[in-house]
């Protein structure tokens, strides 16, 4: 990205952006049927959404998004880089006459979820971060009548073969509720990321927050956020991980003393053959 940290911070810049597609496995068959795009304004959350009632009406779907995108330049997903933003060049490539609008950045935020806590949640799976990490049910979010994802496909089927369109209904609420999780959830990364010394949280969070500033090269940061995690308590196999890598930083930093204390200690705890 040729955008600073701060301004990809800046939330006017976002764009969100989630797809409901014919199949969920992508490829050239696959069409984004419902593209749901959202941006922070006036103190709110705008939604809007390109539903395409047949296949001809694709180029004015795929349009009306790249007028969007060239507003706001950082593009946030979940899990788009694999799956949103390849699938959707792939039907602007078809279209053969439109061509898109990349963005300077792009944010999919299911990479940094991963680093903060799926170690505390094994699934991070939006609709569970939102559950555990936003805090939803306190928030008076609910999706207590949400949509399988596996069920869309066919529910769009169904519509153009010239059924009933009340089920599509919940298509663009479960649209609408992934944006909405998706807003939440930047905001909370990077709440955490910008927390000028380390946010109050538990100690595998704090872990998690330690490897991102560790792999982005902000050593100091990370080994102080690595020691805030072992202060806070950590289950034995992410102990060791966090001990390791606070050897490596202090290594690298110079500090011989600190860094053979901790080989030490994992050798002697461990009998790990890198400590050694």
């Amino acid at each position: 990205s040729s955008l600073s940290h701060q301004e990809l911070a800046e939330p006017a810049r976002w764009l969100f952006l989630d797809t409901e597609t014919t199949g969920l496995a992508g490829g050239t068959g696959t069409y984004a049927f419902l593209v749901g795009v959202a941006w922070w304004e006036a103190g709110g959350l705008q939604v809007e959404q390109f539903f395409m009632r047949d296949h001809d009406e694709e180029h004015a779907v795929l349009t009306a998004l790249n007028d969007r995108l060239a507003e706001r330049q950082v593009l946030v997903t979940f899990n788009g880089k694999s799956f949103d933003w390849p699938l959707l060049e792939t039907r602007f490539t078809m279209t053969r006459a439109i061509r898109p609008r990349a963005p300077a950045a792009h944010l999919d935020l299911l990479h940094p979820a991963r680093q903060l806590w799926r170690l505390r949640l094994g699934s991070v799976r939006l609709s569970e971060l939102e559950r555990h990490v936003l805090g939803a049910e306190r928030l008076g979010w609910t999706r207590q009548h949400d949509i399988e994802s596996a069920l869309i496909p066919q529910i769009y089927f169904d519509f153009l073969r010239g059924g009933s369109p009340e089920p599509l209904a919940r298509v663009f609420q479960h649209n609408q509720m992934d944006l909405r999780g998706l807003a939440a959830l930047a905001g909370r990364i990077f709440g955490l990321l910008d927390s000028a010394n380390g946010p109050v949280s538990d100690g595998l969070e704090l872990f998690g927050l330690s490897r991102i500033h560790h792999r982005r090269g902000e050593a100091v940061r990370a080994q102080r956020l690595y020691d805030q995690a072992l202060d806070a308590g950590l289950p034995k196999r992410v102990d060791v991980s966090a001990r390791r890598e606070l050897a490596l930083l202090a290594r690298r930093q110079g500090d011989y003393e600190r860094a053979a204390s901790l080989w030490g200690q994992l050798a002697d705890e461990t009998k790990s053959i890198e400590a050694y």
